[in-house]
């Protein structure tokens, strides 16, 4: 059963959304490869440096309403690999997350806040 934030309490993902309600979000985006220095010790006797690819995902956490969300997800260049409702498995956890994360958005003043999770 998907859960959103609304006003601080969660409902069930089936009741239709409004725009006045916050929601949160984890959006995960397609694999980059970021070039890294590796030692190569097959370069003769000194060795040396060779770029090698490390795969990284970006991902965030966004938290605001149905609308800010998608205005700014509009405005994005990203590749989307998914993106879910946050939902995790301990039912007390959940609740003390959506009570600490609604805390952040009113502090944020009602802004949309994007928190990056890697």
């Amino acid at each position: 059963m998907t859960k959103h934030l609304i006003n601080g309490k969660p409902y069930e993902k089936e009741k239709p959304l409004d725009d006045k309600k916050i929601i949160i979000q984890d959006w995960i985006l397609e694999k980059e490869y970021l070039p890294t220095g590796v030692w190569n010790h097959n370069k003769g006797n000194l060795g040396g440096y060779i770029s090698d690819f490390k795969a990284a995902q970006k991902s965030y956490r966004v938290i605001g309403t149905q609308k800010q969300i998608r205005q700014w997800s509009d405005k994005q260049t990203f590749i989307l690999d998914e993106v879910y409702t946050y939902e995790p498995s301990d039912e007390k956890k959940y609740y003390d997350d959506l009570k600490f994360y609604t805390e952040l958005y009113k502090d944020n003043e009602n802004e949309l806040l994007i928190l990056r999770t890697n």
